[in-house]
């Protein structure tokens, strides 16, 4: 296996990923995108209202219009996963599972994952049985069905919507007070004639019936929801595993912690999009991300050809 020669490695095919590797092509970096899962969580958005310039679009035609943005730049996109990350002198070894790569500098934009509510029938209840973590996919098959949504953010808010476009009726179970969705979007939840918001309760157990489906969920009150349902969206976890043994700082909750140019604590590192520390996760804010990224990676790359700094273009 010949380790291909790169400036920058984009690790990750989000809107963060997409993005540097777009700014890559316009600074005439070699470089590759590489991911196993291009578009990232993106695909599973039902419809995004909040990135600038479409007032509505699903999650996955977005993620076709950057597609389609890179590929008109001639940038470059490996669909692979990639095993490790490792230092080799001043440069990096990425090691794919069939192809290897050096590069120079590396962003790292593998986004992240959703959490595990971690309560009794979760784990036997998943995969068709009833437990889901996307609406956007798995909607359909509870048309005039009962469903619930456990969660109160922005995107649990959007689960329940879909859900109600299908379900016959929707419940939404939230440890708190009041959900935390953006304003709008908590208005439509509230105000959706067959969604019913059941607040400072937690689900402790999910429940089937003999067949092996869901029937059921147990609350922490005692209280019993018949439902066939149950669709968990209870935040997500940073998918930051790759550089932990390259000594890069994390957070409390794992993730990578950058600086305004989204550099990280060790040289030629750069870190993008929901990895990161930066508080507001949305696909606008992970595409500035990824700009903002390759802007110093250039400035990184050019420095260690030339000696000295420069200015991006």
């Amino acid at each position: 296996m010949t380790d291909e020669k790169l400036d920058v490695a984009i690790i990750g095919g989000g809107p963060a990923g997409y993005t540097a590797a777009i700014y890559a092509t316009r600074y005439k970096l070699t470089h590759a995108m590489i991911a196993d899962d291009l578009g990232g969580l993106m695909l599973n958005a039902d419809i995004v209202e909040n990135y600038p310039g479409f007032a509505s679009i699903k999650g996955k035609d977005l993620m076709e219009k950057f597609k389609a943005h890179l590929e008109a730049l001639g940038g470059t996109v490996v669909q692979e996963r990639v095993k490790s990350i490792a230092r080799q002198g001043h440069d990096y070894a990425i090691t794919c599972e069939t192809r290897s790569f050096v590069a120079r500098s590396v962003i790292v934009a593998t986004g992240s994952y959703r959490r595990k509510l971690g309560v009794k029938g979760e784990e036997e209840y998943a995969g068709g049985y009833g437990v889901s973590y996307c609406a956007t996919c798995d909607a359909p098959f509870f048309k005039n069905k009962v469903a619930c949504v456990v969660g109160g953010s922005d995107s649990a808010a959007k689960e329940a919507l879909v859900l109600s476009r299908v379900a016959k009726k929707v419940y939404v179970i939230y440890r708190k007070g009041k959900i935390r969705a953006e304003p709008a979007m908590a208005e439509r939840v509230y105000t959706c004639g067959n969604i019913e918001v059941i607040h400072n309760a937690n689900v402790k157990e999910i429940v089937a019936d003999e067949r092996g489906m869901v029937c059921k969920v147990i609350l922490d009150s005692g209280n019993e929801i018949e439902t066939r349902g149950v669709f968990i969206d209870v935040g997500f976890s940073p998918r930051s595993d790759l550089v932990k043994a390259l000594g890069v700082k994390l957070n409390k909750e794992g993730e990578i912690i950058v600086d305004p140019d989204c550099k990280t604590n060790v040289e030629g590192l750069f870190a993008a999009g929901d990895v990161t520390s930066n508080k507001l996760k949305q696909a606008i804010t992970a595409a500035a991300d990824g700009a903002k990224a390759c802007a110093a990676a250039f400035q990184y790359v050019h420095a260690s050809r030339t000696g000295g700094a420069c200015q991006s273009a």
